[in-house]
């Protein structure tokens, strides 16, 4: 079963919304607080059950044309990216794939190098000087995903501190439908 084709990501047209101008109509009522929260998805999680993190990826490589543009990285800009994927209670409910440019690893972001299996968010969180960029949207094409059965909704935003910041992308694959909602009433 192949999670992810790379080839998919790259060639397919797919267009970043500010989540505020979304139609929330086409979206499903109980993902949508998941794609807008500005709170840690990490929290959110582990309030669900057992939170665990496979990492996939977690070396320096080559950004795609969308993340550079995104965190103004030209072709020549170093980058580490961390790909993995959130599971709860062993259930897969996010992929999610970080751009973290050689320049914003300083200061207390150096540790992020250092992470394994703990999830980014629950450090990125930590810093009270942290700030956020709004929150994008999109869904994504099925090709991407080949393992869902349907098109998957993803968000992303930069996290600043350092540098251009670190560009955090968070794909929700249906299962994350199957948690207890950590919103309260929806």
């Amino acid at each position: 079963m192949t999670l992810m084709n790379p080839s998919a990501a790259l060639q397919l047209d797919y267009r970043w919304v500010p989540a505020h101008r979304l139609n929330k109509t086409h979206i499903p009522t109980k993902l949508w607080p998941w794609l807008i929260t500005d709170a840690s998805l990490t929290d959110k999680l582990k309030k669900t059950g057992g939170l665990s993190v496979e990492v996939l990826e977690d070396a320096w490589g080559t950004p795609t044309a969308r993340e550079r543009q995104r965190l103004k990285l030209s072709p020549r800009h170093a980058a580490r990216i961390r790909t993995v994927l959130l599971k709860v209670d062993g259930m897969t409910v996010i992929y999610a794939r970080s751009i973290i440019p050689a320049r914003s690893i300083r200061g207390h972001w150096r540790q992020i190098k250092h992470l394994k299996n703990k999830p980014l968010g629950g450090y990125l969180f930590q810093h009270r000087t942290l700030s956020r960029s709004k929150i994008e949207v999109t869904q994504l094409p099925k090709a991407m995903f080949p393992s869902q059965e349907k098109a998957v909704w993803a968000r992303r935003s930069v996290f600043q501190l350092f540098g251009p910041g670190i560009l955090v992308n968070e794909a929700f694959f249906d299962d994350i439908n199957l948690l207890r909602s950590p919103f309260g009433a929806l």
